[in-house]
């Protein structure tokens, strides 16, 4: 058996989960640069606002029901995460991190341990909101297709109290005949589409077509699906996260920016960022592309868009390679007198630090820029993201960063913003 949690509402719970009286009022958080809305509580769904709504809409309503608004805080949501995985990982041995807010788990000999499965998720979803008042839904099932089934009945049938457990076919089947196909995990638009046209609504119905069929429209990724609804496992716990294949970082800018050198300094901080996960997944990149481009929704200003790919010589994760090259291919394609909404990076041809392809006539990077930089992202590490950093990458509130005006405490990771008790 396998089990599924999500956290219900996850951005919005560990707002209110430090700030205890908004558990009884609407509570959504936005975007970057306070763009949308990308989650809200139940009591803010129930006055209709829906996730992807642009801030600017619903203004009024926010006045008139008094909703409180909040900027997304990632520190905030990433230390939440760790810690509910955490609690987690005191009963669980094998729990796969699926996102930031939901994750599989391995129940495999734990039957001996707790004979009630039930009981066990009970454990895990009370001890998980009294150490971090966030709220988990969890779907118990044999595989982990039918698992996210089961948590799709826990968090919307109040009848389940956020614990569903799927373990015998007559539960099974119940569950699948009334699950609407564009629910399931694993199919998206184009599949809906294609099912519906051919008469199939349910999941149960998807389970009992022909494997032929099946192979033939929907693929082998189709057919394993199906397996998995019919209670064959078919996708195995992934415990390591894999090794990114590329890294891209392009927030938009909280205003127009037009000058060539807040990009550069954005550019070199956003290179700065990459290298450290490009050295924490031990990688080196063999390729940077840089972009940049105007805001097309505002049409009275001239638009402008652009990109530059750069081979390194060799591969590198050192920030002052990546940042040579990556400010000689910004400086290729500025041009002066546009307002540029967003510049990006993208960090690509990612190998192994120690698997990585010598060359007999191209020179190899200094092996002492490794150690330099490992040792300044301890330090980081230990004192805060950009104690040590580079001169290029300023040392003022730059007018780029994006757009915070309702950001919140960080209250788990910066001792500033500790809660108080008096």
């Amino acid at each position: 058996m396998y089990a599924h949690f999500d956290a219900l509402s996850f951005y919005a719970s560990c707002h209110i989960s430090f700030q205890h009286p908004l558990r009884k009022q609407p509570v959504i958080v936005l975007s970057n640069n306070d763009g949308n809305v990308v989650a809200q509580n139940g009591i803010a769904k129930q006055l209709g606002i829906t996730r992807g709504t642009p801030f600017f809409k619903i203004k009024e309503l926010v006045g008139q029901q008094g909703i409180h608004v909040f900027s997304s805080t990632y520190p905030l949501y990433g230390d939440m995460s760790r810690r509910i995985f955490a609690i987690v990982g005191r009963f669980i041995e094998r729990v796969e991190v699926y996102s930031i807010d939901e994750g599989f788990f391995d129940l495999a000999g734990y039957e001996a341990i707790y004979p009630d499965l039930r009981e066990l998720a009970q454990t895990i979803q009370s001890t998980t909101y009294r150490s971090s008042r966030i709220p988990i839904n969890i779907g118990i099932a044999p595989t982990k297709t039918l698992c996210k089934v089961a948590t799709w009945f826990a968090k919307k049938c109040p009848e389940h109290k956020g614990i569903c457990v799927l373990d015998t076919p007559a539960k099974i089947s119940q569950a699948l005949d009334e699950f609407g196909i564009g629910d399931l995990w694993g199919i998206g638009d184009r599949y809906e589409r294609l099912l519906l046209a051919n008469g199939i609504q349910t999941a149960a119905q998807l389970r009992n077509l022909p494997d032929d069929w099946i192979r033939q429209f929907l693929t082998v990724t189709g057919l394993r699906l199906v397996y998995e609804l019919r209670g064959q496992p078919c996708k195995a716990l992934e415990i390591e996260p894999a090794r990114k294949k590329s890294i891209c970082t392009a927030p938009s800018f909280g205003m127009p920016v037009s000058g060539l050198e807040p990009l550069r300094e954005a550019v070199t901080t956003y290179l700065s960022r990459a290298a450290v996960k490009l050295r924490n997944q031990a990688s080196a990149a063999g390729y940077i592309t840089v972009f940049l481009h105007t805001n097309y929704f505002r049409t009275n200003d001239r638009q402008y868009s652009n990109s530059r790919t750069v081979k390194l010589p060799h591969h590198s994760c050192s920030d002052a390679e990546l940042i040579r090259y990556g400010l000689a291919a910004l400086e290729s394609i500025y041009r002066e007198g546009y307002n540029f909404q967003k510049v990006g990076i993208m960090l690509t041809d990612l190998v192994d630090w120690d698997h990585r392809q010598f060359s007999v006539f191209d020179v190899e990077p200094d092996e002492r820029w490794k150690r330099v930089y490992s040792a300044v992202d301890r330090i980081n590490h230990r004192y805060g993201r950009g104690r040590v950093r580079l001169a290029s990458q300023g040392f003022t509130e730059s007018a780029w960063l994006m757009k915070q005006n309702f950001r919140s405490p960080c209250y788990t990771t910066r001792w500033k913003d500790i809660l108080v008790v008096k």
